[in-house]
């Protein structure tokens, strides 16, 4: 009985042993199972036909790695990334750039990562999205200064990131850096034998050669890149070149097939890149190839086909399309009406619709970024609860209480972080919607000045819309940032003050006095603060009196944060024009704008109650600034 027993515990802890045994044997098979299948939902996801099948994959995949004993860095580096990349598809931009950034961290702590740039590329370009250009250049530059090192086998990703600062150094107008970042994409893209790439440098280097007056050089370097084999954006892009230059130089018939060409590979290359390429780029592309073409049809003469790609161009313009071919689009619209429309009615009447258009693609903007932020705001909390429930079920599983205690200390350093970067993100937006519906006030003032100067003298109106047109490029070329240099804000209040001369001859004139800096120090403040008073002072303030007026703008240095402000004016005073300051969108964000970042209220003071033998109103305001371009 005795011999049977221990035979039968015998068994029973030689198959407890091989059970045991098994697992020890073959630790690489069961680690590689579990890879492989995590992978495959990741890729699941990257591919998923909606955002929901996306966030199932995300979920399941996260499972996965919470239950793995092992080390899985890039798996667990993926999922951090697809969340990123799902609050992108859901336009829930705050969000998505949280999680792009925990992407980066991770990859600079292992070097090696084969999809380094895919992660360093979408956390540059949300920064670009949000606005900040300054973050945007920076991660380009950390990519590059991991990667610069490593031979051949990063070349072609290293041009991409090269190509990028040479895109972003042309919109800053930093054409040094933009010739150095090109000689660099054309050195590393040709180690490579990446030709997309190198095509994409070499238009680039092919613009600068004919705006140089190099026009021979210009199209001898095309006709070489053209005969390359090449894939369909490369030759999208050759054709585009083909086109500009045809088109100044004239040829506007020659232009406008190449710019049909265009079309029809932008076509093609959404339908072979569906998937890997965002619809806000695609978006961009189209945009940008039918108002280009439209440009050249009006140039040509040909109105009816200009008002077909026109009214094309209207039907893919959304509120996430690029603000400036939005604008473009306006700009031919009223162009083409304007030399087609001989009643001018007519021409009155599409101004009426095109600023209507604006109003309700602003609104709609406007309601989408606040809808953004609140949902952003309510997903972060939901992750916040997962997540420390995930945590509460681990300290259950393994029984340590100490972890319990370092836990709460993480998470009150969290949230109190978290906190901050609410506070941070709820200025940043009252900056972004004080940008939007400023620009978009001056830009309904100006066009009402213009449909009036067109009912009683055409030619005048033409010349006036000449000079918005260059303004407004101005204009939207500061809105990029929310800090602009201040030497580019001075140009474009001078311009601004021109144009009102322009309207209002001889009816006033302007000083501005910088005390103890000069116009061309490396300076950056918020766009359009001191504009809106400005146009009080010459709407309002100018209005019947028998005198010249004056408006005296005074700025000085205060400390290492402030510039003083002070906008004088010797009209009717506060009194006759208190209803409009009270009731101006512009003034009043302004305000809350400034109370926000300074702490400090904006003074508006009649001066008669300074000086009894003095007329006017006296503005004074503190005016934050930076010394460096980095929002």
């Amino acid at each position: 009985m005795n011999d049977q027993l221990m035979k039968k515990t015998g068994t029973f802890f030689i198959v407890i042993l091989l059970l045991v045994g098994c697992n020890f044997l073959s630790p690489t098979k069961n680690l590689e199972n579990k890879a492989n299948e995590i992978s495959k939902l990741q890729k699941l996801a990257r591919k998923g036909p909606n955002n929901d099948s996306t966030l199932f994959y995300i979920k399941k995949s996260q499972e996965l790695l919470n239950r793995s004993l092992e080390t899985l860095d890039t798996l667990h580096l993926e999922n951090i990334y697809l969340k990123g990349y799902y609050f992108k598809r859901e336009n829930n931009l705050d969000s998505a750039r949280f999680y792009f950034h925990e992407t980066i961290k991770q990859v600079k702590k292992h070097k090696g990562v084969s999809r380094s740039l895919v992660y360093f590329r979408n956390a540059w370009e949300m920064e670009e999205l949000l606005n900040k250009k300054g973050n945007a250049i920076s991660i380009a530059k950390d990519y590059i200064e991991i990667y610069e090192n490593e031979g051949k086998r990063y070349a072609s990703n290293l041009a991409y990131a090269y190509n990028y600062l040479e895109r972003v150094s042309l919109d800053l107008q930093d054409f040094k850096e933009a010739s150095k970042y090109n000689e660099k994409t054309l050195k590393v893209s040709k180690q490579a034998g990446d030709l997309d790439i190198y095509t994409t440098a070499a238009c680039s280097k092919i613009s600068r050669y004919y705006f140089l007056k190099r026009k021979d050089e210009a199209f001898k370097l095309l006709d070489s890149i053209n005969k390359l084999e090449l894939g369909t954006d490369a030759k999208r892009q050759i054709k585009r070149s083909y086109a500009i230059l045809n088109f100044y130089e004239g040829k506007l018939s020659l232009a406008i097939e190449y710019y049909k060409n265009v079309i029809e590979l932008t076509k093609l290359f959404k339908k072979e890149k569906y998937l890997e390429v965002s619809e806000a780029d695609h978006n961009y592309n189209f945009l940008e190839a039918y108002t280009n073409i439209s440009e050249a049809y009006i140039e040509n003469k040909d109105y009816e086909s200009a008002k077909k790609y026109l009214d094309t161009t209207k039907s893919i313009i959304t509120i996430n399309s690029y603000e400036p071919y939005v604008d473009f689009y306006y700009s031919l619209r009223f162009l083409l009406h304007y030399n087609t429309k001989k009643n001018q009615n007519d021409v009155l009447e599409e101004y009426k619709e095109l600023i209507s258009d604006n109003r309700e693609i602003l609104r709609k903007n406007i309601g989408e970024k606040l809808y953004a932020l609140q949902l952003a705001n309510e997903k972060e909390k939901k992750a916040l609860e997962e997540k420390n429930e995930l945590e509460v079920r681990n300290i259950k599983l393994f029984a340590f209480s100490g972890i319990t205690v370092l836990l709460l200390v993480i998470g009150f350093l969290f949230y109190r972080q978290r906190n901050y970067k609410f506070e941070r993100q709820e200025v940043q937006m009252q900056q972004r919607l004080l940008r939007s519906q400023m620009n978009s006030h001056f830009s309904f003032n100006t066009l009402s000045v213009i449909q009036n100067q067109i009912q009683e003298n055409q030619e005048l109106a033409a010349n006036y819309l000449t000079k918005f047109s260059r303004l407004l490029r101005l204009l939207l070329s500061n809105s990029l940032s929310n800090y602009v240099l201040f030497e580019d804000e001075l140009e474009l209040l001078k311009k601004y003050l021109d144009l009102q001369l322009y309207r209002f001859p001889n009816e006033f004139e302007y000083t501005i006095e910088l005390e103890n800096f000069e116009e061309d120090d490396l300076l950056y403040i918020p766009p359009m603060l001191m504009q809106p008073f400005i146009e009080n002072s010459i709407e309002h303030g100018f209005v019947g009196i028998d005198y010249k007026g004056i408006i005296k703008i005074q700025l000085k240095l205060i400390d290492d944060k402030y510039l003083s402000c002070i906008i004088d004016d010797n009209g009717i005073g506060l009194q006759s024009i208190k209803k409009e300051y009270k009731t101006s969108v512009s003034t009043d964000l302004i305000s809350k704008f400034t109370k926000k970042v300074t702490k400090q209220e904006i003074s508006i003071l009649d001066k008669k109650k300074l000086n009894s033998k003095e007329s006017g109103v006296r503005v004074e305001f503190l005016i934050p600034y930076k010394v460096t371009n980095n929002d």
